[in-house]
């Protein structure tokens, strides 16, 4: 078997249709299925059940394509350590940034890092956690920018700072009299919340639990949103308020509706993380200096003891 017939069925496996695979390979649907029976014959055993629309792998198959995407990855290492050795940052690099990082993060660095590294071309994606660290798997991605620690195989991560939360309070809220909050002053029912899917509300559902006694307000509204600024708007024409990480407040930062917490402070860990295959170590390097010198000076990259980080909770990611 070859390393283009490797790579042919685990684009059929992803796509689960041999015409979109083919196009995604650069090839024709002929060129691709031929050489897949090739390999199929070769092995003696069958990798996908033709019969069902979307295309099936069998068991066999599956155990064979996870081994065959370790082999692309132990090969793509060949040419990454040539270009280490030449010193060279040059090719593509993949990112994906979770969304509630990305609309605040990026604008900080990457003309930074876009100008340091001139001869590089950059692919950055918003993703949730979820999908950042299926497409790292499936070597869709090189890098993430998202909420650590997280339990997953294989994976490394490098913590490159510690964003603090703070809450954003209705004028109609108790919270708005008091000049910081204390986290038993929080009530979940009075909390607008990121849809399913976002670590960020994982966090704050953590934060809020157990707290203060819920009131009445917006008890027959609920309402959960991708976006927090969706969320800002909603406690500014309702009630309640909504948790935002430090990076997202700084064009209200002045508002007397924006509230610090007591501390110890509750905090996110955020990380760069790839799996154990990455090797491109200078630009790797790079980029974590480079979002670490462009951070507001309020935000520590170690941790105080003026913070408490939050877990995030098992199975939510």
């Amino acid at each position: 078997m070859t390393l283009t017939q490797l790579s042919y069925i685990v684009a059929v496996d992803k796509f689960k249709n041999f015409g979109v695979a083919a196009q995604n390979c650069g090839v024709t649907q002929p060129t691709l299925s031929m050489q897949i029976q090739k390999m199929e014959e070769e092995i003696g055993l069958i990798l996908f059940d033709r019969s069902e629309q979307p295309i099936r792998t069998t068991k066999i198959g599956d155990i064979l394509i996870k081994q065959a995407k370790v082999v692309l990855r132990e090969h793509s290492k060949l040419n990454e350590l040539i270009s280490e050795d030449k010193d060279e940052t040059r090719g593509e690099i993949r990112l994906g940034v979770i969304p509630t990082l990305a609309p605040y993060l990026m604008p900080l660095f990457i003309k930074s890092f876009a100008a340091a590294n001139p001869n590089l071309k950059i692919i950055v994606e918003e993703l949730q956690t979820a999908q950042i660290l299926k497409k790292i798997d499936d070597t869709e991605l090189d890098l993430g920018l998202l909420v650590t620690p997280i339990d997953h195989d294989g994976l490394i991560s490098h913590p490159l700072f510690y964003e603090p939360f703070l809450a954003y309070v209705s004028e109609k809220s108790p919270l708005m009299r008091l000049n910081r909050i204390e986290q038993k002053e929080l009530s979940s029912n009075d909390l607008w919340l990121l849809a399913d899917g976002h670590c960020f509300r994982e966090q704050s559902l953590l934060l809020c639990r157990n707290r203060k006694k819920a009131s009445d307000m917006n008890k027959n509204i609920r309402f959960e949103s991708g976006s927090l600024e969706t969320l800002r708007k909603m406690v500014d024409q309702e009630s309640g308020f909504t948790l935002l990480p430090f990076l997202a407040t700084q064009d209200i930062k002045n508002s007397k509706r924006l509230k610090e917490f007591v501390n110890p402070a509750p905090s996110r860990e955020v990380s760069l993380i790839h799996n154990s295959f990455f090797r491109k170590e200078k630009i790797k390097a790079s980029l974590i200096s480079t979002i670490q010198k462009s951070l507001p000076k309020e935000i520590p990259q170690t941790v105080t003891k003026n913070m408490d980080v939050l877990e995030l909770p098992i199975g939510k990611i």
